[in-house]
């Protein structure tokens, strides 16, 4: 009978992890940059050094196709007696270190960084009150907790299972990987996705879940859990294109402000918690605006007439047809408003006008004309705008603007930008007049994935109940975005409506397009891995202020992470037995 490794002495875990943390937090991984292979290649240092190398099926650097940078993911597989598979998954990219100010120089150093503990203490009360309840337990610098720390975890385990393969007494296979771009567009993980397909079909394996070792943090202030997730939320990134009229600045009431049809769906929508998902007790962050501007390129006098912004909101069950109707209804009464605010104004404007026909307003007046009708304007989806403009100048005619327009902008230009550039001159061609808003999205997207009835989840529910002095709870949704996102689709989803109004979509039969955007929802959907998210405990993340509980994420976690995959082994043992 196959005997599972001894508990190790949680000291003995603690150390291997916080080094290994230290020597992934020194290399610069920045996303998106071609330093994340050097990150790459210390994670398969650190997976076969003392001779480990030989214990793996296969150990080595995956290419992320047609990639600027040449980034690459780390892989490793462990064979095991069976063919039932759990995957291990982290990403080893950071955002940037310039939010640390005069201590930049020190933010990839965190022993260096911790001995500023005096300017560190001041850079909040959160701080203070973290470092006086567990005094000498932080580590300070950037990505400790998001999340070279949780990838350090899963090095430790897959080293731990490699000593018991070379033995040939490892029950069920692992296969290890440590991805790029996560903080960036998710490159890495979708490589990964062709990469499991692949080994799948090499090695006749089952995959029975994926665990993430992405951070987790506390929910409420004296928050005392440490959650362990069972899905994860998603993410759609509305934009807005706003059509107005122009006009010279004397002459307000002729044209339309672009700028002020946008301050009201700003008004509107942005923490405008009605727009948040609620299930299951757990409740998404309300929108956020990501970027607002018009388009104006230079000072002039002329009223800005075109603009755009867009929006982040997160979801745990609301599709992209359904929010693209929600957020067509809610424009249309942003639009009216500003459109009334101006009939209002113009109103009040010529009543003081007449009454005072010797000022500046009576010597002007003979360029106003009154509008006696209110205005009016229209909403309309970016699929709508394309349907519309191929009815009035057929399909030929439409495909040579919007190509012409691609090839205009170099393929480093930022996705939402493209996307942009293509609904404005969708719009100038269509022949459809303003005041307007067109709707349609812009990349990235992250599909949310709910908890699934699995050996893995049912492996981490018995976990917890295991160690009640812990305060470990399960939640079903991870609150952050992660590449989790990626590994399993809701059977349900629709991606139609997603793909129709996402100007720069490109179908995978298509041409590659330099700057197009693609997800394999069919890759996807084979997977259909059940995912969990079992993390280091940590703090800051994205900020100065970054740091990771170590008592917790290097000596509690691992062992947790090797007692939920026994656990999961022996509930499939008990499957097969009946």
């Amino acid at each position: 009978m196959t005997q599972w490794p001894e508990v190790r002495a949680q000291q003995a875990w603690y150390d291997e992890v916080r080094r290994y943390t230290l020597d992934l937090v020194a290399i610069r991984g920045v996303s998106p940059g071609a330093d994340e292979l050097q990150v790459a290649q210390e994670v398969m240092r650190l997976l076969s050094d003392g001779g480990l190398e030989h214990a793996y099926t296969f150990l080595g650097l995956d290419p992320v196709a047609d990639d600027p940078y040449g980034r690459q993911n780390a892989c490793a597989f462990l064979r095991g007696q069976s063919s039932q598979t759990l995957v291990l998954l982290g990403h080893i990219d950071t955002v940037d270190t310039q939010d640390y100010g005069p201590l930049e120089g020190l933010s990839l150093d965190p022993e260096a960084l911790n001995a500023q503990i005096e300017t560190i203490q001041q850079w909040s009360a959160e701080v203070r009150e973290d470092l006086a309840a567990n005094p000498g337990d932080w580590l300070f610098g950037r990505g400790v907790a998001d999340m070279k720390s949780g990838v350090a975890v899963n090095i430790a385990v897959m080293r731990h299972f490699a000593a018991l393969a070379q033995t040939g007494q490892l029950p069920l296979s692992l296969v290890f990987l440590a991805v790029v771009d996560e903080e960036n567009e998710s490159a890495g993980v979708l490589q990964a996705v062709q990469f499991l397909l692949r080994l799948r079909e090499q090695y006749a394996l089952t995959y029975v879940g994926a665990i993430n070792t992405d951070y987790t943090t506390a929910l409420y202030p004296g928050d005392p859990h440490r959650y362990i997730y069972t899905g994860t939320v998603g993410k759609l990134l509305p934009a807005f294109l706003i059509i107005g009229r122009e006009s010279h600045v004397g002459h307000p009431f002729q044209g339309m402000d672009a700028n002020l049809i946008m301050a009201e769906l700003i008004r509107d929508l942005s923490m405008n918690d009605a727009l948040s998902d609620q299930v299951r007790g757990q409740l998404t962050a309300p929108p956020v605006t990501l970027h607002a501007t018009d388009l104006k390129a230079h000072y002039d006098v002329q009223l800005p007439f075109a603009a755009y912004c867009y929006f982040n909101v997160l979801t745990m069950q609301t599709t992209p047809q359904q929010l693209l109707e929600k957020l067509c209804a809610r424009a249309t009464f942003a639009l009216a408003a500003a459109l009334q605010r101006v009939d209002d104004a113009e109103q009040r404007w010529e009543q003081i006008r007449v009454q005072h026909p010797q000022s500046l307003y009576f010597n002007f007046a003979h360029t106003h004309t009154v509008h006696h009708t209110p205005r009016g304007g229209q909403v309309m989806s970016y699929a709508d705008l394309y349907a519309r403009t191929l009815e009035r100048h057929g399909e030929q005619y439409v495909q040579d603007a919007l190509a012409e327009e691609w090839n205009r902008w170099p393929a480093t230009l930022d996705k939402r930008e493209r996307c942009l550039h293509l609904v404005y001159r969708l719009w100038q061609i269509s022949g459809e007049h303003g005041p307007a808003i067109v709707v349609y999205y812009a990349p990235p997207y992250y599909p949310h994935v709910a908890a699934t009835s699995s050996p893995l989840h049912q492996a981490l529910a018995h976990v917890c109940k295991q160690h009640s002095e812990l305060h470990l709870m399960l939640q079903e949704y991870f609150p952050f975005l992660s590449d989790l996102s990626y590994l399993r689709l809701e059977p349900s989803l629709d991606t139609a409506v997603l793909q129709a109004n996402m100007p720069i979509w490109s179908d995978a039969s298509a041409s590659a397009r330099p700057g197009a955007y693609y997800l394999p929802f069919q890759a996807i959907r084979e997977l259909a891995l059940p995912v969990a998210n079992l993390g280091p405990y940590g703090r800051g993340a994205h900020q100065r202020d970054e740091r990771v509980l170590m008592s917790y994420s290097f000596g509690v976690l691992p062992q947790l992470l090797c007692e939920t995959i026994e656990q999961t082994w022996k509930i499939l043992n008990t499957r097969k037995d009946r």
